[in-house]
C-alpha cells in the first residue's frame, strides 16, 4: 500500500519570517524580496484578485511612464537619477518593449513605402503609361513582352549605373560589384522585399548599437557638467524610446500624413529634454542639437546601410 500523503498547505514557519527568502518580515510584505507574508491556500478569488492587482499596478506604471516620456521631456532621466524608480517602467525595459512593438507592427503591416526602389515621379509616370498602354500591349503579343523586358533591363542598367562600389581595393570592388549586379538584376518588387526583410531583421540590433554612440556624443558635449557616462546612456535610452513612439505613430494612416511634423518633433523634443536635464542657454542648446542631429544622422545612415548591405551579401 502507498503511504498517505499529507494535505497540501503552506510551509510552516517559526516566527515572522518570509517563506520565500527566509528574511525576517514583521510587516505585510517581505522587505527583502517583496513577497506577501500572509500566505493562505490559493482560491479562485485569490487568483483573480492577484491578477487584477498586478495588472492595474503595471498599467499605472505604464501610463505614468508614457505620460512623462511624452509630455515632460527629460523627466524620466531626472526621476531615475533622483532615485524615484519604482513608480515607472524601467528605462531599458521600456525601450525594448517599444522597439519590439515597432518592428513587429512594421513587419506585420508590410509597409515598404520608405524602401521603394525607383518609386519617384518618373517611376509613377512610367507606371501610369504602362497601365494606359496595356490594351495595345496585349494586342501586340510577343512584341509587347520584348518591350517590357527591354524596359526592365534598362531600369536595371540605370540602377547599376547609380550604385557602384569603389573603395580603392580592386579585388574587393570586383567581388562587391559582382554581388551588387546580381542583386540589382532581381525584379524591383523582389529586391524591395528582400531589403525590407533584411532591414526588419537587422535594424533592431543596429539601433541598439547606436545608443552608446549617442551617449558618447552627449558626454563630449557636456564635459563640464561632470555627469558620468551612465547618466548620458540613460538619457539616450529614454530618448530612443521616444523615437520609437514617434515611429509607431507614423505607422498610423491618419498620423502618418503629417510625417514632416513628426520629423520636427524629434529635435524639438531633444532640445527640451537636454535643457531640462543639463540646463544651458536656448541658442547654445539649439546649436548643439543641430550638430548632434547631423552627426547622428550620418552615423545612423552608415549603420543602417551596413545593416542592409552586409546581410544582403549573404542572400
Amino acid at each position: 500500500m502507498h503511504a498517505t500523503r499529507p494535505p497540501l498547505q503552506p510551509a510552516p514557519v517559526d516566527g515572522p519570517f518570509c517563506r520565500n527568502c527566509g528574511a525576517r518580515a514583521d510587516v505585510s510584505y517581505c522587505p527583502v524580496c517583496g513577497q506577501e507574508t500572509r500566505i493562505e491556500m490559493p482560491t479562485v478569488g485569490h487568483f483573480i484578485a492577484e491578477f487584477a492587482e498586478q495588472t492595474f499596478a503595471l498599467q499605472g506604471q505604464l501610463w505614468r511612464t508614457l505620460q512623462s516620456l511624452l509630455l515632460k521631456p527629460g523627466e524620466l532621466t531626472l526621476e531615475y537619477v533622483a532615485g524615484r524608480r519604482q513608480r515607472y517602467v524601467r528605462p531599458l525595459r521600456l525601450y525594448l518593449a517599444l522597439s519590439i512593438l515597432f518592428f513587429a507592427v512594421l513587419g506585420l503591416s508590410g509597409n515598404t513605402g520608405f524602401m521603394q526602389i525607383g518609386s519617384g515621379p518618373e517611376a509613377q509616370v512610367g507606371s501610369s503609361s504602362a497601365t494606359a498602354d496595356r490594351p495595345a500591349a496585349s494586342a501586340d503579343g510577343a512584341g509587347s513582352s520584348a518591350t517590357t523586358g527591354g524596359e526592365e533591363a534598362g531600369a536595371t542598367a540605370r540602377r547599376r549605373g547609380e550604385m557602384h562600389i569603389d573603395t580603392g581595393f580592386p579585388d574587393f570592388d570586383a567581388r562587391a560589384n559582382h554581388r551588387l549586379d546580381l542583386l540589382l538584376s532581381l525584379p524591383k518588387e523582389e529586391l524591395t522585399e528582400r531589403i525590407f526583410d533584411t532591414f526588419t531583421s537587422w535594424a533592431p540590433a543596429a539601433m541598439f548599437l547606436l545608443m552608446p554612440l549617442f551617449a558618447a556624443f552627449l558626454k563630449l558635449g557636456y564635459l563640464r557638467r561632470g555627469a558620468n557616462y551612465a547618466v548620458h546612456l540613460l538619457f539616450a535610452v529614454n530618448f530612443h524610446s521616444f523615437i520609437f513612439l514617434v515611429l509607431l505613430a507614423g505607422l498610423l494612416p491618419v498620423i502618418g500624413r503629417f510625417d514632416g511634423v513628426l520629423a520636427l518633433a524629434v529635435p524639438a523634443y531633444l532640445w527640451l529634454a537636454l535643457r531640462r536635464v543639463h540646463g544651458g542657454g536656448r541658442l547654445s542648446t539649439a546649436l548643439f542639437v543641430l550638430l548632434l542631429c547631423l552627426v547622428y544622422v550620418i552615423a545612423m545612415a552608415l549603420v543602417m546601410a551596413l545593416a542592409i548591405l552586409l546581410p544582403l551579401a549573404l542572400l
